[in-house]
């Protein structure tokens, strides 16, 4: 007979020891994995949750582990990298950790698994048509024909209306559509709608420094260039939007380093004339409504999808904000400007230079480079005049006899490899696409935490006798022309001074 005080080892099926007292408890929550239990001691008292009363059920049975959840090791679902939040909360935490600390475990354990996950979303969407419209090659082909074929009528429709003086460039709502729309509805608008009055919108994510002439000039030419690539890639010819030397055309004449003096001169005459602006305008228009490329969106391309179910000839791009009074500085001189000019014009670089990403999702060449290898490993070469295949029991005199033979004869076998090959293709575009997304939310997450949570910072501001004093701001804020003031109503008379927080 055991004693009352004596305290038995057992073993979960992880290989872990585990040590569980007489009264049903243990440490509470798996000790061997990173997301257990981490308070001190983590031991439970008598009945302690389903922990003790899965002890009693588990009687002698060393196979169960700790038993209930108080064990985890043997009960709840297997742990492949991908649970779900309830699966990971049965399995690992406690019954008094809270919500949020529920929530943070699982983070962690969702980007340490991350590829896990990734898998597990493939099984569970790769069905969905919509992911298939994105992702899969045996339907995206079918998908970037639909948009190619819309994008040849939307720009025969462009010119025409062009040329009969019916084009309507900036429409009856200025911004992007996906992240400035009005969310409130119509009868939110109310009497200021009817009344044909805007409501207000966000800045436009361009520069103010994007009216300088010099930068006006650049983005011209800029976006006469993409707008031939992207138009020799579907097809389109006689655009009468182009001057027809974008082929030509530098690449880099915005770059102080490799721009010339004549450079410069050529593209602040060009930015100074009347005329450009609207000319622009044209072009960043068309670049949205016939080839979904949002330019001032850092050269941001919808997915086909989306290009095909929300854009019209109606769409409105995004336009810069109204043009201040005074003269506009250099891009230089904003560091906002410089990271934007670089992110923009890298991306269109990128994009004339390497092609259509959704072409790329194809992986046309490279299946076919694959299924070639895997013909020509079904090969089997017994002598000089004797050859084989690994798909039948023939024999043939010479081995194009053979792949002749496995083209033909075994083409069921070669449509099978070609399947497997476009299902590996599409899980790789659903994986990438996972990946960009997570990405993109952690960069977002990022700026949110370096404009809010960043700390704080010094910056120089008026102050009330005219010279500028160093305060200390919350970090992000930022001195513009031209936009609202805030007074510190905290200080005193004497060292009260005005602070521009920007759009933060």
């Amino acid at each position: 007979m055991m004693d009352v005080d004596e305290q038995r080892d057992y073993y979960d099926d992880r290989g872990g020891a585990r040590r569980r007292n007489r009264d049903g408890g243990d440490g509470g929550g798996d000790r061997h994995h990173p997301y257990g239990n981490d308070e001190e001691g983590g031991r439970r008292g008598r009945g302690g949750g389903r922990g003790g009363r899965g002890g009693d059920r588990g009687g002698g049975d060393h196979h169960r582990g700790g038993g209930g959840r108080g064990g985890r090791g043997g009960r709840g679902p297997r742990d492949d990298g991908a649970l779900s939040f309830r699966d990971f909360c049965y399995k690992y935490l406690r019954d008094d950790t809270t919500p949020a600390e529920a929530e943070r475990r699982y983070e962690e354990y969702q980007k340490e698994n991350q590829e896990a996950f990734f898998e597990r979303y493939f099984r569970d969407h790769r069905h969905d048509q919509n992911e298939r419209a994105r992702n899969d090659p045996r339907v995206l082909v079918e998908t970037l024909k639909a948009r190619d074929d819309l994008s040849l009528t939307r720009a025969q429709e462009f010119f025409a209306a062009r040329a009969d003086g019916s084009l309507v460039v900036y429409g009856a709502a200025e911004g992007d559509e996906n992240e400035d729309a009005n969310m409130d509805g119509d009868d939110a608008k109310g009497d200021d709608a009817a009344a044909g009055v805007r409501p207000p919108k966000k800045r436009s994510p361009a520069p103010i420094e994007c009216w300088n002439p010099r930068r006006l000039g650049f983005d011209f030419k800029q976006a006469g260039r993409l707008i031939n690539a992207l138009d020799q890639e579907k097809g389109i010819e006689g655009n009468p939007l182009l001057d027809g030397d974008e082929a030509a055309a530098s690449m880099d004449v915005e770059d102080d380093a490799a721009a010339t003096a004549e450079d410069v001169a050529a593209l602040q005459a060009l930015g100074a004339d009347e005329s450009t602006v609207a000319r622009l305008d044209e072009r960043l228009c068309y670049l949205l409504r016939v080839h979904g490329v949002d330019y001032y969106r850092r050269c941001q391309e919808m997915n086909p999808v989306t290009f095909l179910e929300r854009i019209t000839m109606d769409s409105a791009w995004t336009q810069r904000d109204p043009k201040p009074e005074g003269a506009v500085g250099d891009m230089s001189e904003n560091p906002y400007a410089v990271k934007w000019a670089m992110a923009t014009d890298n991306n269109v670089k990128r994009r004339i230079a390497e092609g259509d990403p959704q072409v790329k999702k194809l992986g046309t060449a490279e299946i076919e480079a694959k299924l070639e290898e895997w013909i020509h490993s079904c090969v089997v070469k017994h002598d000089e005049q004797r050859f084989g295949c690994t798909l039948s029991s023939k024999l043939f005199l010479a081995e194009e006899f053979v792949l002749k033979h496995i083209r033909n004869k075994q083409a069921h076998h070669v449509a099978d490899m070609q399947e497997r090959l476009l299902d590996e293709q599409y899980k790789k575009n659903v994986i990438e696409y996972l990946k960009y997304e997570e990405h993109k939310k952690s960069s977002r997450s990022n700026r949110r935490n370096n404009m809010f949570g960043g700390g704080m910072m010094m910056m120089t501001v008026p102050g009330p006798d005219g010279n500028g004093q160093m305060i200390q701001v919350p970090g992000g804020a930022r001195a513009i022309a031209g936009m609202a003031r805030y007074t510190d109503l905290d200080a005193s008379v004497t060292e009260r001074v005005v602070i521009d927080y920007g759009d933060i």
